[in-house]
């Protein structure tokens, strides 16, 4: 979802509904209500808050009757970045529902210390009679959410040659073949995918070998072919080699169960998700479990910007995604908190959470995001000027040449952990 289609809305109705009553239907986030009682009086219901301070004493977490009655204290799970806080937390019983009431303890004496920028809450609670499981995340911002960027580093150390093997996963889809769901297809994303395989194959760009590189674009994409991709290059694949691993397109979490979060391949069905789409879950299995190598580098250029706007039922995208009743874009925050903790593991993705991810021919027919990473891999990103671009330099210069070209409407995440230093190109100044 990138700028060329910000005014085209992805419709989808999906009508949630619940056994509560029999003429009612229900979103997903409807049973919750987020309190921060020492920071605001304000009862917290749509998923976006901005708090002035750093720290936060109590988090307290209301399930509303009529879902209370039927959701057993036990069922009730709550993260803050990732990580669960039930521990220790107190819970009651009132008039309006069940309470969990999460405030000081030993190992957190002045309450929750929040990250810069952007924190993410999740809570869910699962249903005894029905099964059915509801949802909700809050993103907290502290203060402006231009006022705390952040820096990706890793650009000072010295260069690694790498001189194992190199496989690369190219992925780029900008055809859909189903639309009858609202999906509207893409401008460029096939061309960066094109591009950085052209680019891998030059040597500037490390000479992957031909039969290294699998790229897959528009209706070659497909989620057969795609798992079949990643399946080969992590058989193929030795603990000595580096995988490359490059995604552009459309991204979405399930309209039905908005914390399941998908790519969405050309052969995805929108109405269909969990059999249509790949899970983001997945990824994260293949790259634990399937992959060997020690090296993994993964550029990630979908937006994950849908979301559920609880007024009208619909699947929403590009900015319509921050009105006051949608479900936050939190997969960026999971790619690269969750995705890549191993040693040599690296990941850059093309946005921050809730933002959108643009593309336009002004970058060159290119994602703004595709557009710096080749930028920077030709050469823009040698800042210690010694003929080599490594992962840290590549991090550090895309996120602010994206910063800068959407005046930082668009804040790409980077995480490039112990490869930082992994030499990607070659430049001759």
């Amino acid at each position: 979802m990138r700028s060329q289609i910000l005014q085209n809305s992805l419709f989808l109705l999906v009508f949630l509904t619940t056994t509560v009553s029999a003429q009612t239907s229900f979103s997903s986030r409807a049973p919750f209500v987020l309190e921060i009682p020492e920071v605001s009086a304000t009862r917290y219901t749509a998923p976006i808050i901005r708090l002035p301070s750093k720290t936060v004493p109590t988090l307290k977490f209301r399930v509303l009757e009529p879902f209370a009655a039927d959701i057993d204290y036990g069922k009730i799970i709550v993260t803050l970045n990732g990580s669960g806080i039930n521990r220790g937390c107190d819970k009651k019983l009132d008039a309006q529902g069940k309470i969990v009431h999460c405030g000081r303890r030993e190992d957190r004496p002045f309450g929750y210390e929040l990250l810069p920028g952007r924190n993410v809450i999740e809570i869910r609670a699962t249903d005894k009679k029905t099964g059915r499981e509801y949802y909700a995340s809050y993103l907290l911002i502290l203060g402006d959410k231009n006022a705390v960027i952040e820096k990706a580093g890793g650009a000072g150390g010295k260069a690694e040659i790498f001189r194992g093997r190199k496989f690369a996963v190219i992925i780029g889809v900008s055809e859909y073949k189903y639309n009858d769901a609202g999906l509207k297809n893409l401008n460029f994303a096939d061309d960066d995918a094109q591009a950085i395989a052209a680019f891998l194959k030059t040597p500037a760009g490390g000479s992957f070998a031909a039969g290294d590189v699998k790229l897959l674009v528009n209706g070659d994409a497909s989620l057969v072919a795609v798992r079949a991709a990643l399946a080969e290059t992590a058989k193929r694949a030795k603990t000595d080699d580096l995988v490359f691993i490059f995604i552009a397109g459309h991204g979405a979490p399930d309209p039905i169960a908005p914390q399941n979060l998908y790519f969405l391949l050309s052969d995805t069905k929108v109405v269909d998700m969990p059999k249509t789409a790949f899970p983001m879950s997945e990824l994260k299995q293949i790259l634990d479990t399937q992959i060997y190598a020690q090296r993994v580098i993964t550029l990630i250029d979908t937006c994950h910007s849908a979301g559920i706007n609880q007024k009208t039922k619909s699947l929403v995208s590009g900015r319509d995604l921050v009105q006051e009743d949608d479900e936050n874009n939190i997969s960026n925050f999971y790619l690269t908190n969750q995705l890549f903790k191993q040693t040599g593991r690296a990941i850059i993705t093309s946005s921050d959470v809730n933002e959108v991810s643009q593309e336009s021919a002004k970058w060159g027919n290119h994602g703004v995001f595709t557009w710096a990473l080749l930028d920077g891999l030709k050469g823009k990103a040698d800042m210690n000027g010694d003929n080599l671009i490594t992962a840290g330099e590549l991090f550090q210069y895309t996120q602010g040449a994206v910063q800068k070209a959407t005046n930082f409407a668009q804040n790409p995440r980077a995480l490039p952990g112990s490869s930082a230093n992994l030499t990607l190109a070659f430049t001759s100044k």
